[in-house]
């Protein structure tokens, strides 16, 4: 047989993607060429192949400087799409690239598909030119978001007698996601439902070509977008938030669910080492959540030492519930963490488990995995040892509650000795939640977090606190309150512990050299001027997960991990698991438990991604409930904090809700050249800066759109003296 030579001989794309995707050391033609037992003298055929792959997408997700000795070939990158600019044009995130830069893409179709928030591709990268966003052409789709788009209906808008026909709109669907900027045109389907004016549907996404207005066929009718539940209903649709769980994880839930609890800790004694339990169900060890939470993830308890506290923090073991590789395991990862919505809960873990047997209810045997610490008077960890342990909650306190207990000068509903048999206490009556508690148990925890406090402030840890709104619910879950939420030393209390506990993990993973998931922090960027000519704040950089450790700046720690709240985060187990790993001496075992490192970074990468979802899903539900709750203040004047300067307007928020809005530089009174076009972009934006320095801007609410979440917002009129 004539042997193939030339091009002919080279390997095709697949196998050669697949051969450079496998590994990151830095290869160059010949290197290839001998991997696949070819000739050197195809390296002029090979860089030809490789270039028509690089226009192809296909060496997009190799990893970065893995090619070498190859020049001139096109910058392509994976690419995901994070909304549609006003031009309608997605905007795109590069997940890969560690500046984390924005791209445009320069057309909104690929191979007849309308791209959407959410679409995962290949980009086709032009060259940066330093003073405009990149831009990039769609090569090809990895992943697609769901087609299924909520809508508000909006009936056809037939034209007139007198006006020529081009002018009627047929009926139109906007999107309930305020990514998505183009109304939808409805495909007529007589089997369509047929919708009230205003009401949200669910439609069909359905392919278009480019230059052609989008379309969609509607698929059901949910109601009007004001109705009971609506804003949770449409926040979690619109961010493909996971609502129900498939019937074989429910099952497998309820099985697991059933497993007996050790009644001793000898029990656990022929088990493996990682699974050898200490009782602590002596101590009293106490839960502190907010009044509606159900799932008790973490318990505290201290007591003063000759050299300062000894803490135990006990944290849900779900690891012995959720096997690595379960079908409950695989749900809970494609989650990532538990959603809260002003009213409704989306758990991580079914119900069984979320709500049940993993959460450390008072007066039930539950399994932990728990830190004892040793700290100084100044809240330095001297020392710490990790265990797996069988614990009983001996009360179930909410903040409010710890918050009272500190500020009076005896423990409420003292009735007991100050040294009860928990042991055998009987699960305890809601209404005396301190009934059976040590009388000194609430001051030094207080003692205890206030020396962990005063570490912090050492090392320099910056306190920042951010407003939160809390948002009150009739019986029919309409919003009938936004108040700020308080923020109280018992918060700070339960925060210490739970901040120590994370960073003895996050050690012992190090010790340990185990493949771990860690919370890293960059510093920001040094400030500078910014283009308005004054003095630029440092950004506020986010933390992240990686498989690698680095230092948390916000905390002020070199290492850190999440370790405390297995029940509603993903990365919490998957430390429970390293971590047990560690204890364990059996090889065989310690190896199921253990991480796959080669998997952590993009797991990291999917965690910060259903982090960043269940973040989103939460505000624009806020949002929305707050447009119901506004709507009767249309017309009437708010006040509104000046958050930020855009090129095109203002960033506020509302101080009635805490809503954030946009307010356009167009709407502004046009009294210092801001509009003048003959002026240089510095007259805009300094007026934006005295908008800035203003503080506070009062603004007429014209308009409220709830199924969006949005607010139209307009400048109040100015009060001249008579």
């Amino acid at each position: 047989m004539q042997k193939r030579s030339g091009a002919a001989a080279l390997p095709d794309p697949a196998a050669l993607r697949t051969f450079l995707e496998a590994d990151r050391t830095p290869v160059s033609p010949p290197d290839i060429l001998r991997a696949f037992g070819l000739p050197t003298h195809l390296k002029a055929a090979l860089r030809t192949h490789l270039h028509a792959m690089a226009v192809a997408g296909d060496l997009a997700l190799l990893h970065p400087g893995r090619l070498k000795g190859i020049t001139g070939l096109p910058e392509t990158a994976r690419a995901i799409i994070t909304r549609m600019g006003r031009d309608g044009l997605p905007l795109a995130h590069l997940p890969d690239d560690p500046r984390g830069s924005t791209v445009g893409l320069v057309t909104p179709h690929l191979d007849g598909n309308l791209l959407i928030p959410g679409d995962e591709l290949i980009l086709r990268l032009r060259p940066a030119t330093g003073r405009t966003r990149r831009e990039g052409r769609p090569i090809r789709l990895l992943s697609t978001a769901s087609r299924q788009i909520a809508a508000v209906f909006q009936p056809a808008n037939p034209a007139r007698e007198e006006s020529p026909p081009s002018q009627a709109r047929p009926d139109q669907l906007i999107p309930c996601d305020r990514r998505l900027t183009r109304p939808l045109n409805v495909m007529p389907d007589d089997a369509s439902p047929r919708p009230a004016p205003g009401d949200v549907v669910l439609a069909d996404l359905l392919p278009t070509q480019d230059g052609q207005p989008p379309q969609a066929r509607i698929r059901t009718v949910l109601g009007p977008a004001t109705a009971p539940g609506m804003p949770a209903a449409l926040s979690l649709l619109t961010h493909t938030v996971p609502t129900e769980f498939p019937a074989a994880v429910e099952e497998e839930a309820c099985r697991v669910a059933q497993m007996p609890v050790p009644q001793d800790a000898s029990e656990a004694a022929s088990a493996p080492s990682s699974e050898r339990r200490t009782d602590l169900r002596s101590l009293p060890l106490v839960t502190i959540d907010d009044t509606t939470a159900e799932d008790f993830d973490d318990a505290i308890w201290a007591e003063r030492t000759a050299d300062g506290f000894r803490l135990i923090i006990a944290i849900a073991d779900v690891a012995h519930y959720v096997a690595p590789g379960s079908p409950l395991d695989a749900e809970a990862r494609k989650r990532g963490n538990s959603v809260y919505l002003p009213g409704r809960v989306v758990p991580m873990l079914p119900p069984a488990l979320s709500a049940g047997v993993c959460s450390l209810k008072p007066g039930d045997d539950r399994l932990c995995l728990f830190t004892e610490l040793a700290i100084t008077p100044t809240g330095q960890i001297r020392s710490g040892k990790l265990g797996r342990g069988i614990m009983r909650s001996a009360a179930r306190l909410t903040y409010q509650d710890v918050q009272q207990a500190l500020e009076n000068a005896t423990t409420p509903d003292q009735t007991a000795s100050p040294q009860p048999d928990f042991n055998s206490s009987p699960a305890l009556a809601p209404n005396a939640p301190f009934s059976t508690l040590p009388t000194d148990l609430m001051r030094t925890l207080q003692a205890a977090a206030l020396a962990l406090q005063a570490d912090a402030i050492a090392r320099g840890v910056l306190s920042q606190p951010e407003e939160e709104y809390r948002i009150t619910l009739d019986e029919d879950g309409q919003p009938v309150d936004f108040s700020l939420r308080e923020r109280l030393p018992a918060h700070d209390l339960v925060a210490s512990f739970m901040i120590a506990a994370n960073r003895f993990a996050a050690e012992e993973l190090i010790r340990h050299n185990a493949p771990g998931l860690f919370r890293v922090h960059p510093a920001p960027p040094a400030p500078s001027g910014d283009r308005t000519g004054g003095p630029r704040q440092p950004a506020r950089m986010q933390a992240r997960y990686a498989a690698s450790p680095g230092r948390h700046y916000g905390l002020a720690v070199e290492h850190y991990a999440h370790f405390t709240s297995p029940i509603r985060r993903y990365a919490d187990l998957v430390t429970h698991r390293a971590l047990l790993a560690t204890l364990e001496r059996d090889a065989r075992i310690a190896a199921s438990l253990q991480p796959d490192r080669a998997d952590l970074p993009a797991l990291a990468e999917h965690l910060q991604l259903t982090e960043r979802r269940a973040a989103s899903a939460v505000q624009t539900c806020q949002d929305r409930l707050a447009a119901i709750f506004l709507t009767p203040f249309i017309g009437h004047t708010l006040q509104a904090h000046v958050m930020a300067a855009t090129r095109s307007g203002l960033a506020v928020t509302l101080t009635k809700t805490g809503t954030p809005s946009f307010l356009s530089f167009l709407a502004l009174p046009d009294d210092s050249g801001m509009h003048d076009d003959s002026l240089p972009m510095r007259s805009d934006l300094s007026s934006g800066t005295r908008f800035l320095n203003s503080g506070l801007l009062p603004v007429v609410l014209t308009a409220t759109h709830p199924a969006q979440g949005t607010l139209t917002l307009a400048p109040a009129p100015r009060r001249h003296a008579s």
